[in-house]
């Protein structure tokens, strides 16, 4: 078949209605003309003879071809297609005197009809492919999405985080609203409340941060705010009250204005206020009890006060610090009653803002068990379980091991910014960047013989084994244990690419219950810290800068898991 050029493509449409228009135009003018034409056409059965494709104006043709005694155009006449009787076979049509096919809406397309504005294999234009399993949608590929991202046109998105398309496609923010779990964030003051005991009230502490560089706020009754008289924002700082002075309130909301800004949120403000009591369990801190019901109330408080001053205001999140208490008493509910206290929160504190967006709880693992008398404790595996449990709920910001304690179990005012700001990044992630956090963390645990495998979730690659910060336990906080009685030891750690923790020991395990730790057991009777505590020397390369000069990478968190 002869081949069809791109024009000859674009102009087959209108060539098949014009090759019969053609011939009325037989038989208007007088004189000769005479000529010789051969053709070998897609469709013919032969070569034309001379006589048969003569032209005479004798015989009326004009500038057509007469064909024993027809007038016919050759460019369009199938029966006559580049010469006389030089037929195109059935289907084919005469384009520019040559047989061809006519694909009319379609496009041609290596010799088949096709509509590029929905194949795959030519998507847009002919023998311009999809990748596999890639439809082709009005004329560009679709590709495949990832589960939790949705096809808006031709791209994939994250209608959680994706501010052109929050919560659906074609659904934008307006500038300067970040989108996060599929919702603009409109609201003009992000109210963060701080629970838990001892350690989210500053216990111990002394007092660090007494300006405020930014609009962030606390109630006028301070940050240890109280269920009453809470009437007006002030501006944020820390104050000595007794024995509890800085809390994670200024670092955590004066490093998460910043970060917003950085990100192009300008003007960021946060409420933060406090409602924990030092000493209590969960028990005592849960929906029902005095502490929650003074959260509410500053809920309550937060929407009113901002309302008097014509702005918006919703509940951003809980920081919760807390766990020791549960640690002493050996509650093995504790993951279960985190999973709790997020959901009653959340549903409490919506039904007092009327907001939709959820209410995630932050929470920082307890590493002060050795100042108890214990090697090991069930809470910090506990919180990791609920974070696990509920994936955009509830975040583990970290542990808290590298901090500096004043008695083992509290830690410095210093210590209370620095974990302030570990507090503002991982929220920064979640409620402007819209995406999950995970702390540094086991992501998969694989065993060959004598050697053990931790692929690390790690936020900032790669992995490094820190010394200084913190001191050596031994094999760098890992442990493995079994239920052989003498199960092997280990014989070296290794760091493998930028996010693999390789574990050799030094026989094959042969015993049941096989599980590899991390911080997960120390010194009973230590107390908590970088140089005594129940601790570990992994940490990742995170280089957010802190307002304060903090190292703020991120350090391992406690676990303790099965080897498969």
């Amino acid at each position: 078949m002869a081949s069809v050029s791109p024009r000859t493509r674009a102009r087959s449409r209108a060539l098949v209605a014009l090759c019969w228009g053609a011939l009325t135009a037989c038989g208007g003018d007088d004189g000769s003309a005479s000529g010789t034409e051969s053709n070998s056409a897609s469709g013919t059965g032969g070569t034309i003879a001379a006589e048969d494709v003569t032209a005479s104006d004798d015989e009326g043709c004009g500038d057509l071809l007469s064909c024993a005694g027809d007038c016919v155009d050759p460019q369009s006449d199938v029966e006559h297609c580049g010469g006389c009787d030089a037929p195109c076979l059935s289907g084919l049509a005469c384009i520019e005197g040559a047989c061809a096919i006519v694909c009319g809406e379609l496009d041609l397309c290596g010799g088949d009809c096709v509509d590029t504005q929905s194949d795959a294999a030519h998507c847009g234009g002919c023998d311009t492919p999809c990748q596999s399993g890639q439809p082709c949608l009005s004329g560009q590929c679709v590709p495949v999405c990832d589960d939790g991202t949705i096809t808006c046109g031709v791209t994939c998105v994250d209608p959680s985080n994706d501010e052109a398309h929050c919560g659906d496609c074609d659904s934008p923010c307006e500038a300067g609203q970040p989108c996060a779990f599929g919702e603009c964030v409109d609201a003009a003051v992000h109210h963060v409340l701080i629970t838990g005991q001892s350690l989210s009230v500053g216990a111990t502490s002394i007092v660090v941060s007494t300006e405020q560089p930014y609009d962030n706020v606390s109630f006028n009754t301070g940050v240890r705010a109280g269920g009453t008289n809470l009437t007006a924002f002030i501006p944020l700082v820390e104050t000595q009250g007794g024995s509890e002075g800085e809390t994670i309130a200024s670092g955590m909301a004066n490093l998460a204005t910043e970060l917003a800004e950085a990100a192009g949120y300008p003007g960021r403000v946060t409420l933060a206020s406090a409602n924990g009591v030092g000493g209590l369990a969960y028990s005592a801190l849960a929906q029902g009890t005095a502490p929650y019901a003074n959260g509410l109330a500053q809920v309550t408080a937060g929407v009113t006060v901002a309302t008097e001053q014509g702005l918006t205001a919703y509940v951003a999140a809980v920081a919760n610090v807390h766990g020791e208490t549960d640690h002493v008493t050996g509650n093995v509910d504790y993951e279960a009653n985190l999973l709790e206290w997020q959901a009653n929160y959340q549903l409490d504190v919506q039904a007092i803002t009327g907001q939709t967006a959820p209410v995630p709880m932050f929470v920082c693992q307890m590493s002060s068990q050795t100042a108890y008398g214990s090697t090991t404790s069930l809470i910090p595996s506990a919180q990791l379980a609920a974070s696990r449990s509920a994936p955009g709920r509830i975040f583990v910001v970290g542990p808290k091991y590298f901090l500096t304690y004043t008695d083992g179990v509290h830690i410095s005012g210093e210590s209370e910014r620095h974990l302030g700001e570990y507090y503002a990044k991982a929220m920064d992630q979640v409620l402007v960047g819209g995406q999950p956090w995970v702390p540094l963390s086991p992501r998969e645990v694989a065993r060959k013989g004598a050697e053990i495998r931790v692929a690390m979730h790690v936020p900032a690659p790669p992995l490094v084994l820190d010394e200084v910060a913190v001191s050596n336990p031994g094999n760098y906080g890992f442990t493995y244990t079994d239920d052989s009685g003498a199960p092997p030891a280990i014989a070296s750690i290794a760091l493998e690419g930028e996010d693999t923790v390789v574990i050799s020991l030094d026989a094959v395990p042969t015993g049941g219950n096989q599980r590899i730790q991390y911080a997960h057991v120390g010194v009973g009777g230590q107390p908590g810290g970088p140089m005594t505590g129940a601790r570990g020397n992994l940490r990742d390369s995170d280089a957010t800068p802190s307002r304060h000069g903090y190292d703020l990478a991120n350090w391992c968190v406690h676990f303790d898991e099965p080897v498969p």
